[in-house]
């Protein structure tokens, strides 16, 4: 985006920004006195005066500019597209939406052009300007109108459904695959899962360090590296599944019938609550963790911490799984065996409160680097947990089918929890946005352990759920 130069009574320079009121520390105000000088390249002048007599796409503002008269009879328009500014930062008002910046100097090609001036024409330009400040708030696109017009969101829209189509299919057949694997141990699964772990952590911390390098020089974040790093490891990936022995196991004809009975259970439906309660916590933080992470900075304005943000947050990441997943994925098949499948789940909404107040109190994004390794808990125990509690419950030969249910409400929950935290975050910002659902997560933690209490939830053995379904008959009986 660039600014909106206006001749009125005197000349004007307008900068949009949603943001204007409320950013009231955009420039030091001690250089507000110091003569700055901007370099704008102006295009598609229109008249707002109609007793004007000016055609769209002149690159002059007007003729008084340049000492002729407002007529569209003049020679080499185009050299004169350039202009030089002298502003002051004190001279400038902000609006709700607006910085109008009154100028002390006006040149074209060279020549002091009057600032005072008759002609009601506007004009719209990129500016290139030596202060940081000016140039944060003018390169900001600040776009006013619907969304759903623009084509470019269609295309985003259609390409990211595809994307989480693709994953949450792969994710649904690749866990009872690995469960199949296990046989009769699914408490276990973490201690497959955690080489996901090293894969993520790893190229996490790498592909961030590559971004901030890439980017070295220029304006904004040059992300590249991630988009052909993806192409070449889906290719890998494509070899290797090609490579892997799938065993189809016989269908069951009581399938349907015997999984419509699993909701029938008050402890399966809890579960499922659970499982669309852990998914909605954990959306928040993979969606706008680092969108907070960026606002800590700014609002730090510590540049160097900005220019080597992405490797901040491939840290972040890192730590989750090195620090916080493969640990526990690891160890998750023990801890499960000691504690309960229903302890677990309490202790994984626990952790996911106390993760997400932790973020609240914290004014350097570093912390958080520590913070991640309640990762281990909030998500790499919650995960064994539901896989091997699912594997335990399901009807003989309805184990995709069991997990297929459990990715419904995994999109539930990422549904509900990127829209409600998209309008909270935008609402109220990143600090009450986090403390808000920690609170909540708190509170849902609270209501486990009391359906732990009072018997909604159950703890199955290492059995499918045929076998637990024999047992309580001939308990009937």
């Amino acid at each position: 985006m660039g600014v909106e130069m206006k001749c009125e009574s005197e000349i004007i320079m307008i900068v949009h920004s949603d943001t204007a009121q409320q950013n009231t520390s955009s420039f030091n105000d001690e250089n507000n006195d110091e003569l700055i000088t901007c370099k704008l390249t102006c295009q598609n002048t229109k008249s707002y005066d109609h007793k004007i007599n000016t055609t769209n796409n002149r690159s002059d503002f007007c003729d008084h500019w340049t000492k002729t008269t407002c007529n569209s009879d003049i020679e080499s328009i185009n050299d004169r597209s350039r202009i030089d500014v002298t502003l002051k930062l004190k001279d400038m008002e902000r609006t709700e939406s607006s910085y109008v910046f009154y100028l002390s100097s006006v040149q074209m090609n060279g020549t002091e052009i009057p600032l005072k001036c008759q002609c009601g024409l506007k004009t719209f330009c990129h500016i290139s300007c030596p202060n940081k400040d000016m140039m944060r708030i003018a390169t900001v696109p600040a776009y006013r109108g619907n969304v759903l017009n623009l084509y470019q969101f269609w295309i985003f829209f259609m390409t990211v459904s595809a994307f989480w189509t693709c994953v949450i299919i792969a994710v649904t057949l690749q866990n009872p695959i690995c469960l199949d694997i296990l046989e009769d141990k699914p408490e276990d699964y973490g201690k497959q899962k955690c080489w996901s772990s090293f894969g993520w952590g790893g190229f996490s911390i790498f592909i961030g360090w590559l971004v901030d390098r890439f980017s070295v020089g220029k304006k904004e974040k040059d992300y590249s590296p991630v988009f052909y790093s993806c192409i070449l490891l889906t290719i890998c990936n494509l070899f290797v599944i090609n490579k892997l022995k799938v065993t189809e196991t016989k269908k069951s004809k009581e399938k349907w019938k015997s999984v419509y009975g699993l909701f029938t259970k008050h402890y399966v439906i809890v579960f499922y609550i659970w499982v669309a309660t852990n998914s909605f916590l954990h959306t928040i933080i993979t969606h706008f963790l680092f969108w907070y992470m960026e606002d800590l900075v700014s609002a730090n304005n510590d540049h160097d911490q900005r220019a080597w943000l992405k490797t901040l947050q491939g840290l972040a990441q890192g730590i989750q799984c090195f620090g916080g997943e493969i640990p526990f994925f690891f160890w998750s098949g023990w801890i499960i065996r000691k504690m309960g499948h229903i302890n677990c789940m309490a202790i994984v909404l626990g952790a996911m409160a106390i993760r997400m107040y932790l973020y609240t109190v914290i004014w350097n994004p570093a912390w958080i680097i520590a913070i991640e390794l309640l990762n281990g808990v909030s998500y790499a125990l919650g995960l064994s947990v539901k896989m091997s509690y699912a594997k335990i419950m399901s009807p003989e030969d309805s184990t995709n089918t069991i997990i297929g249910i459990i990715a419904l409400f995994d999109c539930i929950g990422d549904s509900l929890g990127s829209l409600l935290g998209g309008y909270l975050f935008y609402s109220y910002g990143g600090v009450w946005s986090f403390r808000f659902f920690a609170y909540g997560s708190a509170l849902m933690c609270l209501l486990n352990i009391l359906s732990n209490r009072f018997g909604l939830t159950k703890d199955l053995k290492n059995c499918n759920f045929v076998a637990v379904s024999t047992t309580e008959n001939n308990q009937k009986q």
